[in-house]
């Protein structure tokens, strides 16, 4: 009996051997694989094929991958984009990240078990994540639609009248969005650019322009991200979805990011769990990952050279299956005094920007708004001596789960 695989995944690579290889190392997984040799054939595939993952090498002839998952982005938004390839070049490897907004980074040698196959299942459920979230978002449009006629008919209420302004204040956003998608489009387009500028000839002032216009439009966008998914929250778009988490695992992959960023930087950064972290907890663990990404970047920018950067996590029964998770982040930066604190915490309000940069003021307003759809809080502390952020939210914990103690 033949069973359907519900999931397709593209591979796109101008090496035949190593499309062959990929086809023989997942003949046996339950979701079908296509392959493509060039940009342009992967394009024709999926106008014809219903594909949910594209897995792409980087350095192509004619049109690189780069151009490639920049294209499927705009085309196929929902489609979870990764990398593939042996091609280690800082620069490409970052716009990768952030122009063709790509999910997972792959590089050579890899393993078809120990890389492919967990990062293809990771992206399937990423997809089928994302599918959830656009029907909400479109059956909370037909519900305003569905308002408007009720209004239309003269039944007006003051229940009503608040889901009327509610649906013109959906409208009014989203069309700031579209513009805002606009612009970070032009920022993508000038980011390209700069790197196009910065494989060729240049004198060293040029080529130090062109470096930091790159980083001033990746920084952008990465803004705008955060500006999206504020807009998507406050709407109602985006709502908290429950998965399994792994809490031990998750904190040791934000402490590895975390070490990363505050190495260059010249800071120690420590993780640890007060007392015993249950092995596996139940809550959104893509908004928990940004909002505590948020909190440490911040604590990691405003620490000075040879800065100590401290977190600690707890989780505390609360009642049967549900417990509270509480993350508490020290830096031994300078501070910042009570009333520019309560400032910063607003929408939009800017604080000073690395190298001179431009800030956009929406980092710490996002965690607040997180904590909140996550049954929580955030508390935020200034000294002379650096900020302490007490972050809350509730989580749910299945009965039996192991504990992991020690450090994080």
């Amino acid at each position: 009996m033949t069973v359907e695989k519900k999931h397709c995944v593209l591979f796109v690579d101008d090496e035949l051997r190593v499309l062959k290889s990929l086809k023989r190392g997942l003949i046996s997984e339950p979701y079908r694989a296509l392959f493509a040799m060039s940009g342009k054939e992967a394009l024709e595939i999926l106008a014809a094929e219903d594909v949910q993952v594209i897995v792409s090498d980087m350095k192509m002839p004619e049109m690189n991958g780069l151009e490639l998952l920049q294209e499927v982005a705009r085309q196929y938004p929902e489609v979870v984009r990764l990398v593939l390839s042996g091609y280690s070049h800082t620069s490409t490897v970052i716009a990768a990240v952030n122009e063709g907004r790509i999910f997972r980074y792959i590089t050579k040698p890899w393993s078809i078990d120990k890389d492919i196959k967990p990062a293809l299942t990771e992206a399937f459920i990423l997809f089928e994540r994302r599918i959830e979230e656009r029907g909400e978002a479109d059956r909370l449009q037909a519900d305003n639609l569905l308002l408007q006629g009720e209004l239309d008919d003269g039944r007006k209420t003051v229940s009503q009248t608040k889901k009327v302004a509610s649906e013109i204040y959906l409208r009014k956003t989203n069309a700031q969005r579209r513009s805002l998608e606009r612009v970070e489009g032009l920022l993508n387009y000038i980011a390209s650019q700069a790197i196009n500028l910065e494989m060729g000839e240049l004198d060293a002032d040029s080529r130090e322009l062109v470096v930091e216009i790159k980083q001033t439009c990746r920084d952008a966008v990465k803004a705008l991200d955060k500006v999206f998914l504020l807009n998507a929250l406050e709407i109602g778009e985006r709502r908290p979805l429950d998965g399994v988490l792994d809490l031990p695992r998750f904190f040791a992959e934000l402490y590895a990011a975390v070490k990363a960023r505050a190495e260059a930087a010249s800071l120690t950064v420590m993780f640890q769990a007060v007392g015993e972290l249950p092995g596996r907890v139940v809550t959104d663990a893509d908004l928990l990952r940004a909002m505590l990404w948020e909190i440490l970047e911040n604590a990691v920018q405003n620490s000075s050279s040879g800065g100590i950067v401290v977190c600690n996590a707890e989780v505390t029964a609360v009642t049967e299956g549900v417990a509270r998770l509480t993350v508490t982040i020290h830096d031994t930066g300078p501070g910042i005094e009570m009333e520019k604190l309560k400032e910063l915490q607003q929408p939009f309000v800017c604080g000073a920007g690395s190298k001179g940069r431009p800030a956009w003021g929406v980092g710490l307003s996002l965690a607040r708004l997180i904590a909140s759809k996550l049954g929580g809080s955030i508390k935020i502390g200034g000294s002379d001596q650096g900020c302490q952020v007490v972050l809350e939210v509730e989580v749910k914990v299945a009965s039996g789960t192991a504990g992991a103690g020690g450090g994080v």
